[in-house]
């Protein structure tokens, strides 16, 4: 037997002894007798059980005590069931720029071409070429993207149209800004198969417009909240996703947007409509903002949310992180709207960087290289750090693409979780949440 090297057992001012593994997700409360046994049994995992059955079971099924390798065979499952994720066969996801244009001229947007192109017919139908030459597949996953992709909306009508054609099953959703979101498009977003969307609100009015404003300035704030009133009065049926993308600048205007939707929206909050901060970084361009580029802290921002507002975020509890993402994906790309391929939005317009994977046009004249270096070159399960980290089971490597200029020019860009200076803190408001709960 040994003890888990995913165990952390730490003292609460507020709440006493707390074991949690990161393996298995188990938490408990400890008194202080049993955490003397504990404190032995890690010392000898094989000492007499015999006078304490019911902890020695406790330890057993909330995999504190394993059998010996059993870490490293977890490590192994872990690993396996991440590859096979990344790998299957079975499933294509595809993010589709409609058009490079937008109507916003937004100060962190990461899309340095934003030159009017869009889809042409020819385009059209080499996407519908390229999925059918999926021939495995049996799902098809699009998000439509941009640019702002509500510009097209006719050529998504198309495209939609003809996928689902194809007799797959079929699921959609959609990047926009929210501004051109009528009262038409959102009475066809069913019959699109649209079940998911995205806007950000970057805080409040006066926090926004400045942030978030048309081409040669102008307010969007109102427009969007008009929006999103008639989208979830519709008879829509999918769910809401509002991003709040956050800086060193507007941080607390976070606490504004999240207070003013779940007042808004009581029935639907945290339903069908959830709000969330996205962090904005500068590891990849030269921004005029005050970005987070460290996991430590991100910790601190999430932290006080719970702390000085009751907020929980992004959740404070960890969790089994199995997801990944389209650079480290087998059946996954961008499009761009003259075909172009990629493995990451951020490369879109990125010409000349080697970031271009291919064109939807030929098939043969790929970069594989460059898909090589993404998905294997860049995988956090290779890091022999990683590997040995009390958080592998319950992180996702980071950001592969920071990962991957890492790679590129030695770097140490940071891509730990948010968790890893913080597990503590997290655990003990999980911890003070559950009992309140049930009380």
């Amino acid at each position: 037997m040994q003890w888990s090297r995913y165990n952390l057992l730490f003292e609460s001012k507020n709440n006493g002894w707390l074991l949690y593994n990161s393996g298995s997700n188990s938490f408990l409360q400890m008194d202080y007798d049993a955490v003397k046994f504990i404190r032995a049994i890690a010392q000898n995992p094989n000492m007499d059980f015999t006078h304490r059955p019911s902890l020695f079971l406790k330890l057993r099924l909330g995999g504190f005590l394993v059998e010996d390798g059993k870490d490293d065979d977890l490590f192994r499952i872990l690993k396996m069931r991440r590859l096979t994720t990344a790998y299957a066969g079975n499933h294509l996801m595809l993010t589709i720029a409609l058009t490079k244009a937008c109507t916003f001229d937004c100060i962190y947007c990461f899309e340095r071409d934003r030159t009017p192109s869009q889809i042409t017919d020819k385009t059209e139908e080499n996407i519908i070429r390229f999925i059918k030459k999926h021939k495995a597949i049996s799902s098809i996953g699009i998000t439509w993207y941009g640019g702002e992709p509500l510009l097209e909306f006719e050529r998504m009508k198309s495209l939609s149209r003809k996928i689902e054609e194809l007799g797959k099953d079929y699921k959609a959703s959609i990047y926009t800004n929210g501004y051109l979101l009528t009262p038409e498009i959102i009475g066809s977003l069913n019959e699109l198969k649209v079940g998911g969307m995205l806007i950000s609100i970057d805080g409040s009015k006066e926090t926004h417009d400045k942030r978030r404003f048309l081409i040669g300035g102008g307010s969007t704030y109102d427009k969007i909240i008009e929006n999103i009133d008639n989208l979830m009065r519709s008879d829509w049926k999918g769910h809401l996703n509002l991003r709040v993308n956050v800086d060193k600048s507007n941080g607390l205007e976070f606490v504004n947007v999240y207070r003013f939707i779940e007042k808004k929206y009581p029935e639907l909050f945290n339903k069908r409509i959830v709000v969330f901060p996205s962090f904005v970084t500068d590891v990849h361009l030269d921004l005029d903002v005050n970005c987070y580029n460290d996991s430590d802290s991100i910790g601190e921002f999430l932290l006080d949310l719970v702390r000085e507002h009751d907020i929980d975020a992004l959740g404070i509890f960890p969790s089994i992180a199995l997801k990944g993402c389209t650079l480290i994906k087998r059946n996954a790309y961008v499009v761009g709207p003259n075909g172009e391929l990629y493995k990451c939005t951020i490369d879109l317009g990125d010409y000349g960087d080697g970031e271009l994977v291919g064109n939807i046009d030929d098939m043969t004249n790929w970069n594989m290289s460059f898909v090589a270096e993404g998905m294997v070159g860049a995988s956090y399960l290779n890091d022999t750090q990683c590997e040995k980290c009390f958080f592998f089971p319950i992180c996702d490597g980071g950001c592969p693409k920071i990962r991957f200029y890492n790679n590129r020019d030695n770097g140490n860009r940071d891509t730990c979780t948010h968790l890893k200076k913080h597990i503590k803190e997290f655990l003990e408001f999980h911890y003070e949440r559950k009992i309140k709960a049930i009380k």
